[in-house]
């Protein structure tokens, strides 16, 4: 009989083969666990990451609304209580009817201005782009705006939608004006049943994307369009800035 057919040899054989296989088993199964493992650790990781930029993005909110306040708040102390102030006085000293009118006119312009910034007039029945250009307008003393407007579509969009959209173009044009010190910006918007497209373009100095993400204007930037479940785009140079946005209100509408 032949040796590797003897009962032993078979026996060590299988034994080696049992062992061989078991190892091999044991291997897989630690590989599998360790990459499990990791998964779990990568997502972990990830969900403590999200959970802790929502909470900066939920104090930068805090921050933003304080700062709308103090804004407010100064609005109403140095020109519509000061105006006030300046008419009851002349009133106390001697009554002009002229100038009594005018100071009421430009009162009540700036109440009205507060309370636009505010809350814009209403909001539900005035379609985007008007709303846009009524903005658009009291900005074009300090810069030269062109605002294009692309409509395919005749659905209105909830009033959320139209004060979100108009507040982020608010925030940019702050910046052209105070950061990049533009002199003109180019706005345009495309509007479909499904999308809202926005590109704002400005011809000034530009300025460090990175570093200015850390502001609040750009944070209240990012709130709004996480609010309005968009995406974004910020390219800045020495021959300017330009940003483009898209809301997909499709599917906003389904979450």
């Amino acid at each position: 009989m032949e040796k590797w057919l003897d009962p032993k040899t078979i026996a060590i054989w299988i034994i080696i083969a049992a062992v061989m296989v078991s190892l091999l088993t044991v291997s897989i199964v630690k590989l599998v666990y360790i990459n499990v493992k990791r998964q779990v650790e990568s997502k972990l990781k990830e969900s403590r990451l999200q959970l802790e930029y929502q909470k900066k993005l939920m104090e930068t909110s805090v921050v933003v609304q304080e700062r709308e306040r103090a804004r407010v708040a100064a609005d109403l102390h140095d020109s519509l209580i000061g105006k006030l102030t300046i008419l009851r006085l002349k009133n106390q000293i001697e009554y002009n009817f002229d100038e009594t009118d005018r100071l009421l006119e430009e009162s009540i312009n700036e109440a009205r201005r507060v309370s636009h910034d505010l809350s814009p007039p209403m909001l539900d029945d005035i379609e985007l782009c008007d709303l846009i250009e009524n903005m658009v307008e009291a900005w074009k003393k300090h810069l030269s705006i062109l605002f294009h407007k692309d409509i395919r579509t005749a659905t209105p969009h909830p009033g959320d939608v139209k004060l979100q959209v108009t507040r982020i173009l608010q925030e940019l044009i702050v910046n052209c004006n105070k950061h990049a010190e533009a002199t003109a910006v180019f706005i345009g918007i495309r509007i479909t049943d499904n999308c809202i497209s926005m590109v704002v373009r400005d011809n000034g100095k530009g300025f460090d994307v990175e570093a200015m993400s850390q502001g609040l204007g750009m944070k209240n930037i990012e709130l709004r369009v996480l609010y309005l479940k968009g995406v974004y785009k910020i390219k800045s140079g020495e021959k300017g800035t330009t940003s483009v946005f898209v809301f997909d209100l499709k599917n906003r509408n389904k979450s």
